[in-house]
């Protein structure tokens, strides 16, 4: 349990020196451009290598020492950091930043497929179930921690003092994950090359194929990320901003009572799992559509709009953090050690494929019927109620 609590530790001080970086940045390029179209085109950019980096991170969990992996990520960072900091006045920005963020999100995407693969090493039965909690709750708060504190940071020390400041924490991070001690942190073929890296994927595509619950975890959190969780990010932003005309100060306060949502479903998650543990994610997935359903209800009553959008958008946060959680403890208990790392990364990269589906999908449909925004939740609580429904029923066939 202590070396879980120093994976902990160093996971709150990396992700928030990630998360307050991968913010900060690109307000810096903002404010110093002056461009909106440059600062959205480069935060779509960074994203890309998130995606390789999971695939790749997956792969390294499964074939180096989980605890020299995160240090030696962390280590980078912290070069990285300092590098940047002692190169940023005489560097081309545009480049700069681009480089740097995608790399942030590159190493972030290494990072997390090895702290889940860490988890059943040292803890099983309701001790994992609270574990993942607690990661869940970490990486949450964190992503919303982050990016305000980093707002802040970045007007009082600069954009060099914040690299400095976040490189510190990188290094500190690194320093207590030298002192892990994981048991069975043995890896199975110590060979790296491209060639394995690639052979890992394959053989995590195979294992997918041949493992029927697997799959059936696969399309759960594939549906969630194209067809509810999309319905709530694109349309609060939109309900509240054009639909109810609010000020940009109302739409931080929902983000911030969603965040808070998201945070309460973390904490419940470790103590709701372990006395009432279910076998089943079904229950969470019809909570999610319901709660669309009655949203988009709601929505038609003029007094409710607003309060609606606050309670029923946390208690849908809640639920869904509720659902992750229980989404990767069952995934360690069905998938070998030797295949975990592997496995999260590509359930990782659906879940990052499906979600932007999704957004551009709700995004069209809020537009299209902008002036019955209630009908699109509505509609996407039905639809994906049904498509749960046909899951399951083809899954008892």
């Amino acid at each position: 349990m202590n070396t879980f609590i120093f994976i902990v530790l160093g996971q709150i001080v990396s992700l928030f020196g990630n998360a307050a970086l991968r913010f900060a940045l690109p307000l810096y390029l903002l404010r110093q451009t002056g461009s909106a179209a440059l600062y959205g085109g480069i935060t779509a950019l960074a994203m890309l290598p998130a995606l390789a980096g999971m695939l790749t991170g997956g792969a390294l969990a499964d074939r180096c020492r989980k605890a020299r992996l995160m240090a030696l990520l962390d280590l980078v960072t912290a070069g990285i950091a300092a590098a940047v900091a002692a190169g940023l006045p005489h560097l081309p920005l545009l480049p700069l930043v681009l480089t740097v963020l995608g790399s942030l999100y590159a190493i972030q995407g290494l990072y997390q497929p090895v702290v889940r693969a860490c988890l059943p090493l040292l803890l099983n039965g309701t001790q994992l179930l609270r574990g993942n909690a607690v990661i869940q709750l970490v990486d949450t708060v964190d992503e919303l921690l982050g990016p305000l504190l980093g707002a802040v940071l970045l007007e009082h020390l600069g954009i060099r003092g914040l690299l400095v400041l976040c490189g510190c924490c990188f290094a500190l991070s690194a320093g207590m994950e030298l002192c892990l001690r994981i048991p069975q942190d043995v890896p199975y073929d110590t060979k790296l090359s491209v060639r394995s890296l690639w052979a890992d994927l394959r053989e995590s595509a195979q294992f997918f194929t041949g493992q029927a619950a697997v799959l059936r975890l696969a399309a759960a959190m594939a549906a969630v990320n194209l067809l509810e969780v999309p319905a709530l990010t694109v349309g609060v932003p939109v309900l509240v901003v054009q639909t109810l005309q609010k000020s940009d100060a109302s739409l931080g306060l929902v983000q911030a009572v969603l965040s808070a949502g998201g945070i309460l479903g973390g904490v419940l998650a470790g103590t709701v799992f372990v006395r009432h543990p279910i076998r089943s994610g079904t229950p969470l997935l019809l909570a999610l559509s319901g709660v669309c359903a009655a949203l988009g209800l709601a929505l038609r009553v003029s007094v409710l709009q607003f309060g609606s959008i606050l309670v029923l958008g946390a208690v849908f946060m809640a639920v869904a953090a509720l659902f992750n959680v229980w989404f990767f403890a069952q995934l360690q208990v069905l998938v070998p050690q030797a295949q975990l790392g592997k496995t999260t990364a590509c359930l990782s990269v659906l879940a990052c494929l499906t979600q932007p589906i999704g957004q551009a999908a709700y995004g069209s449909a809020f537009q299209h019927w902008a002036a019955h925004p209630a009908d699109v939740l509505l509609a996407a609580g039905v639809l994906s109620a049904l498509v749960l429904w046909l899951l399951q029923t083809r899954r008892t066939a």
